[in-house]
């Protein structure tokens, strides 16, 4: 949740590094708590990992933003026919974002998960990569 006071041309302004941004999508709420977010879409989903990595918990304007993937059911690749490998020894700061920027220098990497504990919320320690092909 972004504080209100933040508009879309400087989300725009912070988000805009990869040079590789499509849009922008800002949404105000209008309860108790007034805030906002906004969807950022990009060409490729690499560089989204990393602006993902580089820039959630940052503080913008005096306050931090949080900065994740926005799932769709739809949108998501069917990694169903790929060739998956197994990653431990994660540490506990280790994200779905992180994991897949780190091996999204392999450019037929479509997914990365890393396990998490359902009752304390902490990771695993470990976590699954796909890629398009076995190469």
């Amino acid at each position: 949740m972004l504080a209100t006071s933040i508009f879309k041309s400087q989300i725009h302004y912070c988000m805009k590094f990869s040079r590789v941004l499509v849009q922008l999508k800002g949404v105000s709420s209008s309860g108790k708590k007034r805030s906002s977010f906004g969807f950022v879409d990009y060409y490729d989903r690499r560089y989204a990992a990393l602006a993902i990595v580089s820039l959630n918990g940052r503080q913008l304007f005096g306050q931090p933003i949080k900065v994740n993937w926005a799932y769709a059911s739809t949108q998501r690749e069917d990694t169903s026919g790929h060739f998956n490998i197994f990653v431990g020894d994660l540490c506990p700061e280790v994200t779905d974002a992180a994991l897949f920027a780190f091996f999204s220098a392999y450019s037929t990497c479509s997914d990365a998960r890393v396990m998490w504990d359902q009752q304390t919320g902490r990771s695993r320690g470990f976590g699954f990569v796909s890629f398009r092909n076995q190469q």
